[in-house]
């Protein structure tokens, strides 16, 4: 794990500070190894996190033994060893055991198909310094991030956004697009970035600048809502099997490490399955992590203290107090280089922090929610249709009294929230009504906050736009499928895997995701609707892939986000903690 930069300037050769600045910016992501080549048109630039092959021989940029190729990459590769045997057929000669080697030759053997054979996460620059032409990729749900800046003749890239502008060349101008992404969600959906002519290349997307810079080329490789559509011809029994054997799987393959790990583990279903399965590949002691707080409303200690008891593992916790939230929120935000809302980015970030103490790779259950249909907002999907029963008055009426009823939360999300929220998406159309489960501000509310001159453009690029071309590519799905493959392409990808990535990252150490193993996702997809939610039972077939693996008190623990109770350490309203901790964040890391 690690993070990449570069700079290429098909006009001259540019200069290696920029990258250099780049690299240094982002130390965290690789303290171990630093590295960096300059050639007539590029520069590449790499910070190490040594995770498998911790030899010099597998140090960053690579090259091709024919001097042709060069490469930067981040993330895991988790079935190299099999790719590594095949290029071994064609006369491909290794000087490492490490997986960055194989995704070299991969690209060099199959071009961009490579991409559809590779299981895991990662973000890769290849320059081919014969052809003068780069190659930029992502994984499939976006895991590991990559941002570029193309100008005329010039391109530059790297893993954050706060190390790509260390170069000056790069204009930082506000998007106002992106801002209103972040004031209606918390969070800036892909493409944008905070700045205008700075980019996220989208997940499952390889792109191609060639032509000496004048050819730009992006092709989405991967399309999930394909997956949704081939549904499996199975009983139950055969579909729950295939479920537990496909996870065993993904588990097992990430357990390959030449460094220690262990595992985040809250009590839930998702990360005890993920810990459980863990023990049958780990040898030793197996570490687990988790963080609560002192509203014990908030906290899952418990949980998680009596899952790694029934499980057996070296359990370490920690309390995040009221006392020290200030500091921890403060340090929390940091690892962020763009306005970022979602509260429990601060408890995944004390997470990692602990983490880091024991281990260098941790397992996560993230993903199973959003490919298992875990989420509340699910089951305001299915009462959705029993809601538009009542009259249109009524709704809005109970809308009008959520927003009325003030009173002092003791839970993570209030009763009256859930209320408001709820009766609100249902004066709308089912696509919006999901969209509007999770809306931080309104329209309205936005044009107040980013100005009168704004509001054309406020209305224009309403995030919903973007939820609305997904909605398209899923036409004709069950409602759940869609909005799972929603989810999957906004939620999940810019909010979710954003957050343990900038989290885990800042701490040094490499998080892994068996729930979004691409074949365990892909089956996932294929499963009928109605067994991954039975009446407003979420998770169905899963609990029942797991009932040999878990005990009930886990099985049928109720659902808890991971959130921290920002609203009461800086001192916020109920009704409105969310719209209050989005409008802080904005003016700490934005200056308007």
């Amino acid at each position: 794990m690690c993070g990449i930069a570069g700079k290429i300037n098909w006009n001259a050769t540019p200069s290696a500070d920029s990258v250099i600045k780049m690299c240094n910016k982002m130390r965290y992501r690789g303290p171990d190894d630093y590295g960096i080549v300059s050639l007539n048109n590029v520069v590449l630039g790499h910070r190490r996190l040594s995770i498998i092959d911790l030899s010099e021989n597998a140090k960053q940029p690579m090259v091709s033994s024919d001097k042709r190729y060069f490469i930067v990459y981040n993330g895991e590769v988790y079935n190299f060893k099999e790719l590594k045997k095949e290029l071994e057929k064609f006369g491909v000669i290794f000087k490492t055991s490490s997986d960055t080697e194989v995704v070299l030759y991969s690209y060099i053997q199959w071009g961009a198909r490579c991409l559809d054979r590779f299981n895991g996460m990662f973000a890769l620059a290849i320059w081919d310094n014969n052809l003068k032409e780069l190659f930029l990729a992502r994984d499939r749900f976006g895991k590991k991030p990559l941002y570029y800046y193309k100008d005329a003749g010039k391109m530059a890239f790297a893993s954050e956004l706060s190390a790509l502008i260390c170069d000056s060349e790069i204009p930082q101008e506000i998007s106002y697009e992106a801002l209103n992404s972040y004031l209606a969600l918390g969070y800036i959906l892909a493409p944008l970035t905070l700045y205008k002519n700075i980019f996220k290349l989208e997940s499952a997307t390889f792109m191609v600048v060639s032509d000496f810079g004048k050819t730009v080329k992006k092709t989405r490789y991967w399309d999930y809502a394909e997956k949704f559509r081939k549904k499996v011809n199975s009983n139950q029994a055969e579909i729950s099997e295939n479920v537990l054997s496909l996870l065993d799987e993904a588990v097992k393959k990430r357990m390959v490490s030449d460094v220690p790990i262990g595992a985040f583990l809250s009590g839930g279903i998702d990360s005890s399955s993920v810990v459980s399965l863990m023990k049958k590949y780990h040898r030793g002691d197996l570490h687990t992590f988790s963080i609560g707080f002192d509203q014990e409303s908030y906290s899952e200690i418990k949980d998680a203290d009596r899952a790694a008891q029934w499980i057996d593992t070296i359990h370490h916790n920690k309390i995040c107090n009221s006392r020290d939230s200030q500091e921890l929120i403060k340090e929390a935000l940091e690892s962020y280089d763009e306005p970022f809302a979602d509260n429990s980015c601060i408890p995944t970030f004390a997470l990692a922090k602990l983490t880091s103490l024991y281990v260098k790779v941790a397992l996560s259950g993230d993903g199973a929610d959003e490919i298992f249909a875990g989420y509340i907002t699910y089951k305001a999907d299915r009462c959705y249709y029993y809601a538009k029963i009542l009259p249109f008055f009524i709704r809005k009426l109970l809308v009008k009294f959520g927003e009325n009823r003030h009173s002092r939360k003791q839970t993570k999300l209030s009763f009256t929230y859930k209320q408001k929220q709820f009766f609100y998406g249902s004066l709308h159309s089912p696509e919006e009504a999901h969209y509007l489960w999770r809306i931080i501000f309104h329209p309205e509310e936005r044009v107040a906050i980013l100005g009168e001159d704004k509001r054309e453009l406020i209305y224009d690029t309403d995030p919903f736009l973007i939820f609305k071309k997904y909605y398209e590519r899923a036409a004709g799905l069950h409602w759940l499928d869609k909005n799972l493959y929603v989810d999957a392409m906004t939620w999940l990808t810019d909010d979710i895997l954003v957050k343990v990535d900038r989290a885990s990252m800042r701490n040094s150490i490499e998080v892994r995701n068996p729930y979004l193993d691409v074949d365990l996702a892909s089956y996932s997809a294929s499963i009928p609707a109605n067994l991954k939610m039975r009446g407003l039972k979420t998770k169905y077939i899963l609990r029942a892939s797991l009932k040999n693996v878990l005990p009930g008190f886990i099985l049928n623990k109720k659902k808890s986000g991971f959130n921290a109770p920002v609203g009461a350490w800086l001192g916020l309203d109920d009704i409105d903690e969310f719209k209050l901790f989005n409008k802080y964040v904005l003016d700490k890391k934005v200056k308007m």
